[in-house]
């Protein structure tokens, strides 16, 4: 009985142990995104809808002259052009002539699916990916999942680090256990690049 326990107690502190490690691995991950150099263009620009400041850097970047097309993905179907615009900050002029609302997707799965279509059907192959950053890693994942070959950029929206906010380490929680999932999805259904 006390071997057993012994043992018990030793699993648990491995599983613990392995588990603040590669927590320790995302979290070095996440930092790691930096912004796309000045110079770098792209065929088009693909936002993920969700924290603040997403839908600014992408219609800065489209500003920017990175790429002549945005993609905006998981629109929420009750919100308004205007209002999506609005949050671009870009002119009536450039939303109209650039910019493609996706309103399917309802999650990150979601998200790549209709990216993958909206590629396809353009002949793109090289994209930035806009979004939060610690939801880059697991975006990554499925986006290449999706379109395999085509080169993806990232650009992370900075949001506060894990270990200045309570709110922000449970969400960066959130997101590693949504993230390891997808990796174990991955691995056990196709081979495909870490992210």
């Amino acid at each position: 009985m006390n071997q057993g326990w012994f043992w018990l107690r030793g699993l648990c502190f491995v599983i613990v142990l392995s588990t603040v490690v590669d927590f320790a691995a995302y979290a070095t991950k996440v930092a790691s995104y930096a912004e796309p150099s000045a110079d770098l263009s792209v065929d088009a620009i693909i936002v993920l809808t969700g924290d603040a400041g997403r839908l600014a850097a992408g219609g800065q970047l489209l500003q920017d002259g990175r790429a002549t097309h945005l993609m905006i993905s998981g629109v929420n179907p009750s919100a308004t052009t205007a209002d999506v615009r609005r949050h671009t900050g870009l002119d009536d002029a450039a939303f109209d002539c650039c910019v493609t609302l996706g309103r399917e997707a309802t999650d990150t799965v979601g998200n790549a699916r209709e990216a993958a279509a909206y590629v396809r059907a353009n002949g793109y192959d090289r994209l930035i990916i806009v979004t939060s950053d610690y939801h880059l890693p697991r975006s990554l994942l499925e986006f290449r999942s999706n379109m395999p070959g085509v080169d993806l950029i990232p650009y992370p929206v900075r949001t506060p680090a894990p270990w200045q906010d309570v709110g922000a380490l449970r969400l960066w929680l959130q997101e590693y256990a949504k993230y390891t999932t997808v990796q174990l999805r991955h691995s056990l259904i196709q081979p495909t690049d870490d992210a």
